[in-house]
């Protein structure tokens, strides 16, 4: 295995979420210059209610400037364990508070330009208690039987891949939907 260290990183951009870093590394008596991503962690939750639907969101997203369904995510503020964040990002996106969190898998979401861990939930139990979507955030929610939303994955109605991912994985590990 080739030995590999950091030298140093410097930020070049910082934004409203994320920073982009040159980070500059020392690979077998050379210098390596990598752009990264410095995102930190996220949650992305599957809501599943009583009788079997997935509460999704149905978001416009300016990067790909197109409507996209996808599960709740967020990311996990300072201080905030895994649970918290995941509980506050269903409630202000959903409205929806889950009874039950599991957590299924934590994931890099792209490790070729980003630091983002993903941490996939599934929620249980929900109580409807009122959404409290952040600024700016373009949302409607929808309701998609489980089964249906499974299908929308190969019509590629769904093609956000974190969504991708944990319905997929439901379907391998169906215990985790109990």
């Amino acid at each position: 295995m080739k030995s590999v260290r950091i030298l140093r990183d410097e930020t070049l951009c910082v934004g409203r979420r994320v920073s982009l870093i040159k980070r500059v590394l020392h690979v077998e008596g050379k210098e390596l210059v990598k752009d990264v991503i410095d995102f930190g962690e996220a949650v992305a939750i599957v809501p599943i209610t009583d009788d079997e639907q997935v509460i999704m969101l149905r978001q416009y997203r300016a990067a790909v400037n197109d409507w996209i369904y996808e599960i709740p995510a967020g990311r996990i503020e300072e201080g905030e364990s895994i649970e918290e964040a995941a509980r506050r990002e269903l409630i202000e996106e959903t409205g929806y508070e889950p009874g039950i969190l599991r957590r299924v898998i934590s994931v890099y979401t792209a490790p070729g330009y980003s630091n983002e861990v993903l941490h996939i939930l599934v929620a249980r139990k929900l109580r409807y208690v009122g959404a409290k979507p952040e600024a700016g955030e373009i949302i409607e929610v929808v309701k998609i039987p489980l089964n249906e939303a499974l299908k929308f994955i190969i019509k590629e109605k769904i093609v956000d891949a974190k969504t991708v991912i944990a319905l997929t994985l439901l379907q391998l590990i169906p215990h985790m939907l109990k």
